[in-house]
């Protein structure tokens, strides 16, 4: 990875929590935001990769407080008692990671978006991957994200959750120093305002909803436009 690019997003505060994670989290919160009210969001899921990542419950816990927690219960283990160690690098990959889902075939089939019901989940797994690919294989952390989520996420559901991600992204974890790079770029420009083809595609997402055209919503859902924000 380029050193330029990446130093100042990896360097941690006092606490020990790298600048990369909360970047990382505006532009998931503000993703959800923007589809929160939508009708794709709203609606009962369709599809299995939908009820998976909303589960039974949303976390009432703020994204960055959740990733914070995450980041501070994995460094309160002793390292002896095989713990994995999450750095800066974790949350610029999970933020590729998370990038990679929503815009694979798999989850634009499944209509699934980064909303408030999905966004604890695909963040919990894409940085439970994005420790793994970065050489500090956990031995048994589940428990981390159900403390982190005050027990909305059950520890059980992330070997499940884990297996329907990589199955989506074709099992690519592979990141290169430019595709980093970028990734990098595009948490330093934060969120994006919501464009008008989004806002006219929410409006024409609801009427097809609410007419119960089940055709023309899988359709529609189809050309769900890709992510505002992690589309950048």
């Amino acid at each position: 990875m380029s050193a330029a690019v990446a130093s100042p997003l990896l360097c941690e505060d006092s606490q020990g929590i790298p600048r990369s994670l909360p970047l990382l989290a505006a532009l998931v919160e503000a993703e959800a935001r923007l589809f929160a009210a939508t009708a794709a969001a709203s609606r009962p899921a369709d599809s299995g990769l939908v009820r998976a990542f909303r589960g039974c419950a949303a976390p009432k816990v703020p994204i960055r407080v959740f990733m914070e927690q995450i980041h501070l219960l994995t460094r309160s283990v002793p390292a002896t008692q095989g713990m994995v160690r999450i750095d800066g690098t974790a949350f610029v990959l999970a933020g590729i990671y998370l990038t990679r889902f929503v815009r694979s075939a798999a989850g634009r089939e499944a209509g699934i978006l980064v909303e408030p019901a999905t966004a604890h989940r695909l963040v919990a797994v894409a940085v439970l991957l994005a420790a793994k690919f970065g050489g500090h294989p956990p031995s048994n952390w589940s428990w981390v994200f159900e403390d982190s989520s005050e027990g909305a996420i059950r520890a059980g559901e992330m070997a499940g959750l884990e297996g329907r991600f990589l199955r989506a992204i074709d099992f690519r974890l592979f990141v290169d120093s430019a595709g980093f790079d970028s990734f990098c770029k595009v948490l330093e420009r934060g969120p994006r305002a919501p464009s008008a083809e989004v806002g006219c595609s929410s409006k024409k997402r609801q009427a097809v909803a609410a007419a119960g055209e089940e055709d023309e919503r899988r359709r529609v859902r189809a050309r769900v436009p890709l992510p505002a924000v992690l589309s950048n």
